[in-house]
């Protein structure tokens, strides 16, 4: 079954556990998730910088003012956005290549490619859930930020907006988390134990391996 790479998304995001992460597992591409990652990193864009400036020129400025600052703007991060997608690229590929010879030691019998796909879908799935968190958190905060207002020196509701907000996000890094670590275990067939483990003896391998070669070139310099 042929599959887009916005239905991908969709799914993992409303009904991971369900949908989402069989879909993608069984259907999903390093294409597919590829698209979605430069998708969402541009919508991500828009949201975080873009819109922000545009309508505070508008409220600010003329409307004329507010399309050229948006534009520069625009042609500026845009340019950014690039670059950073370029080092992402370069880095998921890395990090790919490592964690698939480090699962197949561990009898994961998967594949670069395999691997690959994952960490697309998964930068994508990143992306949007980020941009779910800043409107809940808008939402979540407006009601204490009214009460604040309209009452600065309340202390008991400061105290209970940053509880609420800190178990929030707490609950929502772990829950992101979860969602991911069960895409890569159910891709690779291995307990979510299993994958935890050999991602972080997968993180490990570049931090040896550049500690080892600075530590040459220290040695180098030092004589």
């Amino acid at each position: 079954m042929e599959t887009k790479w916005y239905s991908d998304i969709w799914q993992l995001v409303v009904a991971p556990f369900k949908r989402g992460i069989p879909q993608i597992v069984e259907h999903g591409s390093c294409r597919k998730g590829f698209y979605a990652t430069v998708a969402l990193a541009l919508v991500a864009f828009v949201f975080s910088n873009i819109l922000p400036t545009f309508l505070s020129m508008i409220f600010v400025d003329k409307l004329s003012v507010a399309l050229t600052g948006a534009a520069a703007l625009s042609g500026a991060g845009i340019l950014g956005l690039a670059v950073g997608l370029l080092f992402a690229f370069i880095g998921i590929a890395i990090y790919s290549a490592i964690f698939s010879w480090v699962a197949n030691k561990f009898d994961a019998h998967t594949t670069y490619e395999s691997v690959l796909k994952i960490m697309w879908y998964e930068q994508a799935y990143n992306q949007i859930m980020g941009l779910v968190y800043f409107v809940g958190f808008l939402l979540l905060s407006l009601p204490f930020l009214l009460l604040l207002g309209s009452n600065p020196d309340s202390t008991v509701g400061s105290i209970v907006w940053l509880t609420i907000i800190i178990f929030a996000t707490i609950a929502f890094a772990v829950y992101t988390f979860w969602v991911c670590l069960t895409l890569l275990s159910r891709q690779i067939n291995k307990s979510r134990l299993a994958t935890f483990g050999i991602s972080i003896i997968t993180s490990l391998i570049p931090v040896i391996v550049l500690g080892i070669l600075i530590g040459m070139v220290v040695l180098a310099t030092s004589r």
